[in-house]
């Protein structure tokens, strides 16, 4: 398999997965949010320490964390990621979906604006007009404070702020995810050991199917985006961002199948995003038809 396709297999898999795994958890609607990701962390974790432990990767821990700095922006972003899961979860259980779809419409854009600012990366003409779009589409959102999308926001600045600053740390996608699960799981056993305390079972009930469905919680945080990594890898970042957005528009079908409302304010706010991402991937298609033209 060339590296073009398995580029595009790997970020297409894992964007339509991240995309329906809110049906998974809607299926755990009867447990505390911050249950879930308490069992998302821990999982997580644990399949990350021994696939690294078998795989003899420990090294590349102790080298990430060699200094105070890295050591420090791992645990900003460990909360800053474990927040953006609080909220996802959240959205789901309080019937948000759409919400989240909107949140990860803004993220790439906020990403790019904020990459500008603070990295000095270029922003691109096509990049300020989407992202000019994507704030009228918020502000109309909020036009009413009943109506205020603060978890879209909320979802876009967190996974936004993880990003800019995951960038600062040069190491590989699964290594800074096993750092970070592995840094959070200290709240995940707190969490446990209160529970316990209270009397409540352990892993969605304690019996083995509660323990599946556990850990299941932690391979649909690990898989979507282990393959989704890879795919950036592989592929050029324009087409690679692109293709996350199979990510939200999935959310948000999804959404209207659990019977979320879909307003005629929705559909503005949303076609407003979608004619800013149009905006910013144009130039791509067409200077990609150019080429093909010239051979």
């Amino acid at each position: 398999m060339n590296k073009a396709l398995y580029g595009y297999l790997s970020a297409t898999s894992g964007a339509l997965i991240w995309g329906v795994v809110p049906l998974y958890y809607n299926l755990l609607y009867k447990y505390a949010f911050i249950e879930i990701v308490a069992q998302r962390v821990f999982w997580a974790s644990l399949i990350y320490i021994f696939l690294f432990v078998i795989q003899k990767r420990l090294l590349e821990i102790k080298d990430a964390l060699s200094s105070l700095k890295n050591i420090i922006l791992f645990l900003v972003c460990a909360l800053l990621i474990s927040a953006n899961w609080l909220f996802f979860i959240f959205a789901i259980h309080n019937g948000q979906l759409m919400q989240s779809a909107l949140g990860y419409y803004i993220y790439p854009l906020l990403t790019a604006t904020l990459g500008y600012f603070f990295l000095g990366e270029r922003l691109e003409k096509t990049t300020k007009i989407a992202f000019f779009f994507a704030v009228i589409a918020v502000f109309l959102k909020g036009s009413t404070i009943s109506n205020f999308p603060w978890i879209a926001i909320s979802m876009a600045m967190t996974f936004a702020a993880y990003a800019i600053i995951r960038k600062q740390l040069p190491v590989k996608s699964d290594t800074g995810l096993m750092i970070e699960t592995t840094l959070l799981m200290p709240i995940a056993l707190l969490y446990f050991s209160w529970q316990s305390r209270v009397g409540t079972p352990l892993f969605f009930g304690g019996e083995i199917i509660g323990l599946i469905l556990a850990i299941f919680c932690g391979l649909f945080t690990i898989i979507p985006l282990y393959l989704f990594h890879n795919g950036n890898k592989a592929l050029p970042l324009a087409v690679a961002g692109l293709i996350f957005y199979l990510n939200p528009t999935s959310q948000m079908i999804i959404s209207i199948l659990l019977g979320e409302d879909f307003s005629l304010m929705d559909i503005f706010v949303f076609g407003l995003i979608w004619i800013g991402l149009i905006v910013q991937f144009s130039p791509m298609f067409f200077n990609s038809a150019l080429v093909s033209k010239k051979h």
